[in-house]
């Protein structure tokens, strides 16, 4: 039996998500590592337009609605080549219930009117991702909702 990929895609339990984690898991590991979509492109050698439709192919296979939750995904999932993660914030440090709360709702994809349920603008909502951002270290969304499942805020 031959290992070509349209003998692999027959195989039983080979999902269509994991064929195009695998065919993708370098773009993927380097959004994790925080690059930007730009960055990435420079490194593979790609335009930045193969880049976004890469993740948007990842993100429809993966049934995410945004880049947080592609992070989140991928963190449950698993995806080779990744550089080692840094230290947990310290619990002082780590997000207040609130945060978490609205961690929760972007990752589950809530809609703006949820969100509003919080009582907060969208304006308010970016600033907190911003906020969480800093204080995960993270450099992108996708690497924010990453380590936001690794180091177990929700």
């Amino acid at each position: 039996m031959t290992n070509s990929p349209s003998d692999r895609d027959n195989l039983p339990g080979v999902s269509r998500v994991s064929r195009l984690m695998e065919a993708n898991t370098r773009t993927l590991a380097l959004l994790i590592d925080g690059l930007t979509d730009r960055a990435v492109a420079r490194r593979l050698g790609v335009s930045e337009r193969t880049v976004q439709r890469q993740v948007r192919v990842l993100m429809e296979a993966a049934g995410c609605r945004n880049r947080m939750q592609l992070g989140r995904h991928a963190a449950l999932t698993g995806v080779p080549h990744l550089p080692a993660m840094p230290e947990p914030v310290s619990s002082e440090r780590a997000p207040d219930g609130e945060a978490r709360r609205l961690l929760e709702l972007l990752l589950a994809d809530a809609h703006w009117a949820t969100l509003r349920s919080l009582q907060v603008s969208r304006r308010s909502v970016e600033r907190r991702i911003r906020e969480l951002m800093m204080l995960a270290g993270a450099k992108s969304r996708v690497q924010l909702g990453w380590r936001a499942t690794v180091w177990e805020w929700i």
